[in-house]
């Protein structure tokens, strides 16, 4: 029986690779870069762990809780949670808490929020047509606009009547402000749900987990193609047959038989490799789906506590800076030392933008004038840095992506053996765990044709951010852990990977 070939070795790919592992079924891995994890590998910088911006390990879903306690153990330290928003020179809890609001914002600016809101509530829209409309239905216009609106745009650079409202309902949980208000007045019953100060991490980055995946395949003779990509996927009778993949760096090809492909890569690159090439109406409506496009620009500042928060998300047009990770307050093994501090300034932007072509040293001096603008650094050195550009890291929900989605599928889904997940993959904005959770339904499919509907994983409009006291949603209790730190592994060379 010819092997399973999974394409990406991000979160998706690994959970479907680790769970068809388990039950014995044979494996190919193929990863165009050099090291496992996606969106949520670890590197190393002068003896800091740095992750691609905050990846925080916080769920509600069984499977992948198993899946974490399994492969980690107690390799996992709690973190405790801060997460706040940047506005008009204050920070605000985020999730919002409707107390602290309307206390900062003062009397004016909250009797405005609370009016804006009792008129939706009175005369709600039936119908939201867009990302501006389903918040302010939400939450009211007032309230909107100073949180929502000019973050959203900064995010995807369109504006937000142009952004589809399934982006919205997907991630702002919706703690309604009307009991958000009776809470903060009247207090927490225990009765409903708190927002969550605490979640599960890898000792040693996000990474640390899909490492631990990779050597967990490789013991078990499953190999793991780094370096290596697609170019074509054959196929007859609705069934992949063969794949032809490229060595990166020795440019050699080959065509290897398979048993079923299941595909985290761009949505929109798998179309145009397939082979024989899919109807025009397909292949037409691949071309427009768009991403966004990530910078990541690494700071080392000298000095510690710059900041109590794990990330800050940063409301402010006077500044390009979107979102700062602090890796100083994740877990204490991710770091060199205490005297500096390693920072993540996120950036946001299109192929063929200034921003995108912007050179490195430009890049770090915008983000340190960024910090310097609002706050965040004040005498303190910035001491080194570095640049990370990603490609196509979120689904744009905007245009008519609904219809050429469904167009996509309905096509894809004629294959008996092609199975799409995660963020790339099925081009949904997914978390971490909605992304393991789709490997993992994606593997029980190979074993148990059929078993899920992958395209519903991520569909229930809910993005968790509360959760009732005693519900389970980490992994493993806080554990101390007395061991010495360990280096990352370094990137596998490409002699070790297996044909």
């Amino acid at each position: 029986m010819e092997p399973i070939y999974i394409l990406g070795a991000g979160p998706a790919g690994l959970a479907a690779a680790y769970t068809l592992t388990k039950q014995g079924q044979s494996v190919v891995v193929v990863e165009r870069d050099g090291q496992v994890g996606g969106l949520a590998k670890s590197i190393e910088y002068q003896g800091f762990i740095l992750d691609y911006g905050p990846h925080r390990f916080y769920t509600k879903i069984a499977p992948v809780l198993q899946l974490w306690d399994e492969v980690l153990g107690d390799e996992q330290v709690t973190v405790n949670r801060l997460t706040r928003i940047y506005y008009g020179g204050k920070y605000f809890s985020y999730p919002l808490k409707a107390k602290q609001v309307l206390s900062a914002l003062g009397l004016i600016e909250s009797l405005r929020i609370v009016l804006s809101y009792l008129s939706v509530r009175l005369f709600p829209k039936p119908q939201t047509n867009n990302f501006a409309e389903w918040v302010e239905n939400k939450f009211g216009k007032r309230l909107s606009e100073i949180f929502f609106e000019g973050y959203t745009e900064k995010l995807w650079g369109i504006p937000c009547t142009e952004i589809s409202p399934d982006w919205a309902a997907q991630r702002i949980k919706g703690l309604s402000l009307s009991k958000a208000i009776k809470n903060a007045i009247l207090g927490n019953d225990g009765k409903v749900k708190n927002l969550i100060d605490q979640f599960q991490f890898p000792r040693l980055g996000s990474g640390q987990l899909y490492e631990k995946i990779a050597d967990y395949l490789q013991q078990h003779q499953q190999p793991i193609l780094l370096n290596t990509e697609v170019i074509q996927v054959h196929h007859h009778n609705s069934q992949v047959t063969h794949i032809t993949l490229k060595n990166r760096i020795t440019k050699k090809e080959n065509t290897v038989a398979c048993g079923g492909l299941i595909s985290s890569i761009p949505l929109t690159h798998l179309v145009q490799q397939l082979q024989s090439s899919p109807p025009e109406k397909v292949i037409d409506a691949a071309k427009s789906l768009k991403f966004r496009n990530t910078i990541l620009v690494y700071l080392i500042v000298e000095g510690g506590n710059i900041f109590p928060d794990n990330w800050l998300y940063i409301n402010d047009p006077r500044v390009q800076v979107g979102r700062v990770t602090n890796f100083a307050n994740w877990s204490p093994e991710m770091l060199a030392n205490t005297e500096q501090t390693p920072l993540c300034c996120e950036y946001w932007c299109n192929f063929g933008d200034d921003l995108w072509q912007c050179p490195e040293d430009e890049l770090r001096i915008l983000a340190e004038k960024d910090l310097r603008k609002i706050g965040l650094l004040k005498n303190q050195a910035v001491s080194d840095g570095f640049i990370l550009r990603l490609p196509r890291t979120y689904p744009i929900y905007a245009g008519n992506y609904q219809a050429a989605l469904s167009e996509i599928q309905g096509y894809l889904q004629t294959f008996q053996n092609l199975q799409l997940v995660g963020r790339y993959g099925a081009f949904k904005y997914n978390n971490q765990d909605h992304s393991l959770l789709m490997g993992i339904f994606a593997a029980e499919n190979v074993l148990t044709p059929g078993k899920h509907n992958l395209w519903n994983v991520n569909s229930d409009s809910e993005y968790v951010e509360e959760a009732s006291a005693e519900t389970a949603t980490t992994a493993a209790t806080n554990t101390r852990l007395s061991r010495r730190r360990q280096t990352l592994k370094t990137l596998r060379e490409f002699g070790q990977t297996r044909w």
